[in-house]
């Protein structure tokens, strides 16, 4: 039971749950928005673990940090690629 409310963990809980539902969609817009909830929302964990000085959740959302911003680096680069079709050898765009 949550004995405490607590608006930025409430947030956080959200925008990764709201992350999730995103990412699971078709277009890459779609994702790329969940991959952007995850990124905020990962943010605010890992200041909680700061915070709440617990290296467990420091570490583990450092790590989905860095994991959100990756994938919504390859989601944005295969949107392009679906966009503008792939480089012909050699060349880059």
């Amino acid at each position: 039971m949550i004995a405490v409310w607590d608006p930025v963990l409430a947030a956080a809980v959200l925008l990764g749950i709201a992350g999730a539902v995103l990412v699971a969609g078709r277009s890459a817009r779609v994702r790329g928005l969940g991959f952007g909830c995850w990124i905020v929302g990962n943010l605010l964990w890992l200041a909680e673990g700061i915070r709440a000085q617990n290296g467990y959740l420091v570490v583990m959302f450092a790590f989905y940090l860095v994991m959100a911003a990756i994938g919504l680096k390859n989601s944005a680069q295969l949107a392009r690629v679906r966009r503008e079709g792939p480089c012909e050898p050699g060349t880059s765009k």
